[in-house]
């Protein structure tokens, strides 16, 4: 039997409609609701359609399309029978290969009856491309071979994948069949991995209960919010020197958006939504009034940030294959680094020396942190804080080593408009993670996929 990992996933089938399944428990209104996979298929659908992934995935409902109606004219679609024996024969080989069924999404987010669907259109196109060549039935198809099928076969229909030129609710369109935007969120569930799928779950449920407290609260987008909100971000990304020279409607093609399009994402609308209603809750004489009241808080929070440089080296208690220092051999390690520093540059050598590796190849460069930063320990937050700009620390102890930390960069602090806005805007980040919390989302089990032989 050929190799068929590189090709397994290589087509997919319109979701199959059975009842709806939880994914997932919480509280809406404080009353129990769920998550099911519909609701997850559509948001996933929504938000990822014209991103790659989703686009990747029009790509494969496309290719079932063409499969399924070449093979039905042909009379080549397979047996229940033929996919079940070839189902068995590649639990085998994946087996073989020392790899379990389950460990792959598109297995364990997937029925048996739609896995067996699916298969039977991967066969399908294989039979179909021997019928064209002339191959024998136990000749080789490769992946080269089916996608110059596809090719020369979508030449021969009319395919439409482009977002904005298909109806609402329609993912892509091959000849006379729409294929629905429920079928690209199903497809989409199914290949997503564990990490995804919750975040995804916890979108919906999310979403759901801002919703549900906007309409209880009265609250309403309006163009103008829509309008103020685009503002803003075109003005923030032209700020940032990342995207210098850049159309704000060019960064948001990259993105597979357009104004339009970003206008009525759901996760884009509930940004501006609890915004309003956080600020329905904190007027600004009680933003001013926490301001007046401990400014210096404030300002740690949402005040000037400081760019932070690292130049880290691990150490342990006992050595050993992988941390070869102590913590004393560490610290000797890094005031000799420092005084390497008068001579060379700081990102040079944290390029060649730190163990940092999510900045190391930024030259040590870990961005911008505020003064009550939680996403370095705060030892290196504060010290960076206590630092002239420009100047390194002596070695800083931490739980895993030590560390220099260089100040590169500091903003001003901000007028007293700029850190009312900051605050405003950490009250709406607030409530949504309270909304979050309330929901209480919790997962129904896990997907373990279609029947698999042991």
């Amino acid at each position: 039997m050929r190799a068929i990992l590189p090709v397994l996933f290589l087509v997919s089938t319109p979701a199959l409609r059975a009842q709806d399944e939880a994914l997932a428990n919480y509280l809406l209104d404080g009353k129990q609701a769920t998550v099911t996979r519909t609701d997850v298929a559509l948001e996933m659908a929504f938000h990822l359609r014209r991103r790659d992934r989703g686009q990747q995935a029009c790509e494969q409902l496309v290719a079932t399309a063409l499969t399924r109606r070449a093979a039905e004219q042909k009379k080549l679609m397979p047996t229940e029978a033929e996919v079940r024996a070839f189902w068995n024969q590649l639990q085998d080989q994946l087996r073989a290969a020392g790899r379990r069924p389950e460990e792959f999404a598109a297995i364990r987010n997937t029925s048996e009856a739609q896995w067996f669907a699916d298969l039977a259109v991967q066969m399908a196109q294989e039979r179909v491309v021997r019928a064209e060549l002339g191959l024998g039935k136990n000749d080789a198809v490769g992946g080269d071979m089916l996608q110059l099928w596809l090719q020369e076969e979508r030449k021969k229909a009319t395919v439409v994948v482009d977002a904005d030129t298909l109806p609402a609710g329609t993912a892509v369109r091959v000849g006379d069949t729409d294929v629905p935007l429920i079928d690209l969120g199903m497809l989409l569930l199914r290949t997503a991995e564990d990490e995804e799928l919750d975040k995804f779950v916890q979108q919906v449920a999310y979403l759901n209960s801002l919703e549900r407290l906007a309409a209880r609260e009265g609250v309403t987008i309006t163009s103008e919010d829509l309008d103020a909100s685009i503002q803003k971000r075109a003005a923030e990304a032209q700020k940032d020197p990342r995207y210098r020279g850049a159309t704000f409607e060019n960064l948001l093609k990259a993105e597979g958006l357009s104004l339009a399009a970003l206008r009525d994402l759901r996760t884009f609308r509930a940004g501006i939504l609890v915004q309003k209603l956080a600020d329905k809750r904190c007027t600004t004489a009680q933003l001013a009034a926490e301001i007046a009241a401990d400014r210096a808080e404030v300002l740690a929070k949402h005040g000037p940030r400081r760019r932070i440089g690292l130049i880290f080296t691990r150490a342990t208690e006992t050595p050993n294959g992988l941390i070869t220092k102590t913590f004393d051999e560490a610290r000797q390690h890094l005031e000799g680094v420092r005084a390497r520093l008068a001579k060379e540059k700081f990102d040079t050598v944290a390029r060649i020396e730190s163990d940092h590796n999510s900045t190391k190849l930024q030259g040590g460069d870990a961005g911008w942190h505020r003064q009550k930063s939680e996403k370095l320990p705060k030892a290196i937050v504060a010290a960076a804080f206590a630092l002239p700009v420009g100047e390194v620390s002596m070695p800083l102890r931490t739980d895993d080593g030590y560390c220099l930390v260089k100040t590169i960069d500091v903003e001003p602090d901000p007028d007293d408009a700029t850190l009312m806005a900051r605050l405003r805007e950490a009250k709406g980040i607030e409530l949504g993670k309270q909304l979050l919390d309330e929901a209480k989302v919790e997962r129904i089990g896990k997907p373990v996929g279609p029947g698999t032989t042991k």
